[in-house]
C-alpha cells in the first residue's frame, strides 16, 4: 500500500503502472518467504532502490532473515545479492552522478537495522527455550534424586531386617538341630525338628538371595575398623599385583566410625582408579592422624603404558566427595606434574557441614561447572553482544552516513558557488569562452530563485549559488544571461 500513498499527480501514466507491477511482485514475495527467503529479500531490497515506497517490504524480509534460523542457500543468495547489486548500479549510471548511491544509505542501515533486531529476538528466544529446557532437567534430576534416596533407604531397611531375622533364622536352626539328636524326642519328633532345621536354612540362603538384589551398593555394608580396614583393602591390592607403599604417621587413637569408614572408601576409591588409569604404576599411600584431624594422600606415578581399557561411569569421585563433604572434610583430586595422580582427604573428627549442598563444581573441588549453565552464559553473552550491536550499528552507520553526506552536499554547494568578487568584475560583453574558467561547474536548479528581471530575447541564462549561508544555504542565486556568446546582463536573486 505504501507506493499508492503517493501525490495523485504522481501517478501518471508512465508511472503508476510499475508501482501497480512492484505490488504484484510483492505477492508472490509474502507467499513464498516461508521457502525462499533470502529470493524474497532480493526483490524487496531491489524495489526499494527503485523506489522508496518498498522499503517497508525490505525492512520486514530484514527482520525475517535475522528472526529466523534458515539453513544455508548459496544460490538463493548469490542471486538476492547480484539483483540487488545490478539495480544499484543501473539506477546510480542512469542518474548520472552519485545521488540516486547516497540514497541507499539510508536503506541499508534500516535493513541493518531490521536484521540485528531480528537476530537479537532469535538469539533471545533461544535463550528462553534454553531456560525453560534447564528447568525441565532440573526437576527431572530433582525427582530422580527423590527415587535414589527412597531405594536407598529401603534397601538399607531391608538390610537391616536381613540381619535382623538372619540372626532369629540361625538360632532357629540351632535350636531345631539340637532337637533333632535329643535323646528324649521320640523318632517322629527328632525328624520333625530336622525338617525345621532344612527349612531355617533354606530361608537364610532365600533372605540371603532377595537382600543382595535389593542391596544398592556393597559400600553400604557396616565397615570394620580402621586398620583392619584400609590393612585389608592394601593386601588385597598386594595380592592382585599392585606396588603400593602404606605409610602411617601421628597418633594412634581410634576416629569416629563415619571418618574410619570415609577414609576407607577413599583408599579404596583411589587405588581402584589407580589400577584403572596406571597400570603397573608404583603407589603411595600416606595416612595421617592428628587429636582432631586426619589426612590420606594416595599418589601414583605415571603410568609405564597407556591403560587398556579407561570405561567407567566418573561417579566413584563424586559420590566420594559428597560423603567426605558430609563429614565436613575436603576432597582435592589434581593431575601431578610428572604425570602422576593425587587424591587428598581431609576429615575432622568432630565436625558436621552445615553449607548448603554444593554444585558440581564446589563437591570435592571436581573441575567443571554443569554444561546447562556455561551453555547458558554463553548463550546470555551473546544476546548482550546483539542489544548492543542493535543500538551501537545504526548509530554508528548513521553517523558515518550523516558525515559522506555532508560532505557530498557541501562539495557540491561549492561546486555551484559563484565567487562574490568574481560576480562583481563581470562586465557586459564579456565572451563565455573568457569567462569559462572563472565560473563554477554546476548550476543551481532555476527553481531555486524567485522570479527577477526579465530575461532578454533569445538569451540563455547560467545560475550560480552566492556566498554566504549556512553550509551555503539561505544564500542568493547569481543569474548570468549570455546572446550569442557575449554576457548580456547579470542579475542577483533570492532563494525561495
Amino acid at each position: 500500500m505504501p507506493p499508492l500513498l503517493g501525490s495523485p499527480t504522481d501517478l501518471t501514466s508512465s508511472t503508476s503502472w510499475w508501482r501497480l507491477g512492484g505490488l504484484v511482485l510483492l505477492v508472490p514475495v509474502v507467499a513464498f518467504r516461508e521457502r525462499h527467503l533470502p529470493l524474497a529479500w532480493g526483490v524487496g531490497a531491489a524495489l526499494s532502490v527503485i523506489n522508496p515506497w518498498y522499503s517497508p517490504a525490505l525492512f520486514a524480509m530484514s527482520y525475517l532473515v535475522g528472526r529466523r534460523k534458515t539453513r544455508e542457500r548459496p544460490v538463493e543468495m548469490a542471486i538476492a545479492v547480484g539483483v540487488v547489486a545490478a539495480t544499484v548500479l543501473t539506477t546510480g549510471m542512469k542518474s548520472g552522478h552519485l545521488t540516486t548511491w547516497l540514497n541507499t544509505a539510508p536503506l541499508l542501515v534500516g535493513a541493518v537495522t531490521a536484521w540485528l533486531a531480528g537476530r537479537h529476538r532469535h538469539q533471545r528466544r533461544e535463550l528462553e527455550l534454553a531456560g525453560w529446557q534447564r528447568a525441565q532437567h532440573l526437576e527431572r534430576e530433582q525427582q530422580l534424586s527423590v527415587d535414589r534416596a527412597r531405594i536407598r533407604e529401603r534397601a538399607s531397611i531391608a538390610q537391616d531386617m536381613h540381619d535382623q531375622l538372619g540372626h532369629d533364622l540361625t538360632l532357629i536352626a540351632m535350636l531345631a538341630a539340637a532337637l533333632e539328636v535329643s535323646p528324649r524326642l521320640d523318632e517322629a519328633s527328632r525328624s520333625t525338628a530336622g525338617e525345621l532345621r532344612v527349612n531355617s536354612a533354606q530361608a537364610i540362603t532365600r533372605l540371603g538371595d532377595i537382600i543382595g538384589v535389593l542391596r544398592v551398593d556393597a559400600s553400604q555394608e557396616p565397615a570394620p575398623s580402621l586398620r583392619e580396614d584400609v590393612m585389608s583393602t592394601v593386601d588385597r591390592a598386594r595380592t592382585a599385583g599392585m606396588l603400593i607403599d602404606l605409610k602411617r604417621r601421628g597418633l594412634d587413637l581410634p576416629a569416629p566410625r563415619g571418618v574410619e569408614e570415609a577414609v576407607q572408601r577413599v583408599v579404596k576409591e583411589a587405588l581402584t582408579n589407580a589400577a584403572k588409569h596406571a597400570p603397573g604404576a608404583e603407589i603411595q599411600v600416606l595416612l595421617e592422624r592428628l587429636t582432631d584431624l586426619t589426612r590420606v594422600t594416595i599418589t601414583n606415578e605415571a603410568p609405564d603404558s597407556p591403560p587398556q581399557d579407561t570405561s567407567g561411569s566418573g561417579m566413584g569421585l563424586v559420590g566420594l566427595a559428597e560423603r567426605v563433604r558430609v563429614l565436613g572434610g575436603t576432597l582435592a583430586v589434581r593431575p601431578l606434574d610428572h604425570g602422576g595422580f593425587e587424591v587428598a582427604a581431609q576429615l575432622p573428627h568432630s565436625g558436621t557441614n552445615t553449607a548448603q549442598f554444593p554444585g558440581p563444581a564446589e563437591a570435592g573441588g571436581l573441575p567443571g561447572a554443569p554444561v546447562s549453565v556455561r551453555a547458558r552464559q554463553r548463550a546470555e553473552a551473546r544476546v548482550r553482544r546483539s542489544l548492543v550491536a542493535v543500538v551501537a550499528v545504526p548509530v554508528a552507520a548513521t553517523a558515518a552516513v550523516a558525515v559522506l553526506m555532508i560532505g557530498y552536499t557541501s562539495r557540491t554547494y561549492e561546486s555551484m558557488t559563484l565567487d562574490t568578487d568574481v560576480y562583481r568584475g563581470l562586465r557586459q560583453g564579456q565572451k563565455w569562452e573568457d569567462l569559462r574558467s572563472q565560473l563554477p561547474g554546476q548550476q543551481v536548479n532555476p527553481r531555486d530563485a524567485v522570479r527577477g528581471p526579465a530575461i532578454p530575447a533569445q538569451a540563455s541564462c547560467r545560475y550560480y549559488r552566492a556566498d554566504g549561508g549556512l553550509f551555503f544555504m539561505g544564500s542568493g542565486v547569481y543569474r548570468l544571461c549570455f546572446k550569442d556568446g557575449e554576457l548580456v546582463t547579470k542579475d542577483e536573486l533570492h532563494e525561495k
